[in-house]
């Protein structure tokens, strides 16, 4: 199950991709992805066409990737070292689930404009309740993307952000599952849309969006 701190990172991810969902452009750009857990420092990589979005991140001492597909309404997480994958449901709905949250517990208020490494974004507020937690941050959605490109807690413990942005080029194929891997059976009993005990942190903001998203992340 996800520990408290990658539950509260994870909401952060998940309430601005889902409040930015209705900004969103035809973006298509990678970049690398700063992510800062107090005093910890993590590197990864990014990449946006469309809908579609990856996440390539540290799992251990081995590279993992995300794969979401709003087009499929499906999640994949990808085990390199393994040659698998998990599948897991996609949708505004299946994350409210996981996260223990209902209608209405999400909120976005407009701060105002502001410039992050050269590109104009309009800065949010974001609020959201579950799990029995309201978690706070600010995010920097790009006018240009209209995706976030930078987030920061409200307590300055976590924060994200894209870096060296690359503007197209990004193939369709970024977003298949390779060939000749193994798709892995969710555990018996495990709620579908949540990652098993001792599994890659796919969901954690090393994995997600945050991307976004679930990075990122909402549903987008």
């Amino acid at each position: 199950m996800l520990c408290r701190r990658n539950r509260l990172m994870l909401m952060v991810l998940v309430s601005a991709w889902w409040l930015a969902a209705g900004l969103a452009q035809a973006a298509e750009f990678s970049a690398t992805v700063i992510n800062r857990m107090e005093s910890r420092e993590t590197q990864g990589k990014i990449y946006m066409k469309g809908e579609k979005m990856r996440r390539d991140f540290a799992a251990g001492e081995q590279v993992a990737s995300t794969i979401v597909r709003p087009d499929l309404k499906v999640m994949w997480m990808l085990m390199p070292g393994k040659k698998s994958f998990m599948e897991m449901p996609f949708s505004k709905a299946s994350l409210e689930k996981m996260m223990g949250m209902g209608k209405d517990q999400a909120q976005m208020q407009l701060v105002g404009p502001e410039t992050v490494n050269g590109y104009e974004t309009e800065k949010y507020e974001t609020t959201v309740k579950g799990g029995g937690q309201t978690v706070k941050s600010f995010v920097w959605v790009s006018k240009k993307f209209g995706v976030p490109i930078k987030m920061l807690s409200q307590d300055g413990k976590f924060t994200m952000e894209y870096r060296n942005i690359k503007e197209g080029g990004v193939p369709d194929s970024v977003f298949e599952i390779p060939q000749g891997y193994q798709k892995m059976t969710m555990p018996q009993g495990m709620p579908q849309g949540r990652p098993p005990q001792g599994g890659p942190q796919g969901m954690a903001p090393q994995g997600m969006p945050p991307g976004m998203p679930p990075q990122g992340a909402p549903g987008r």
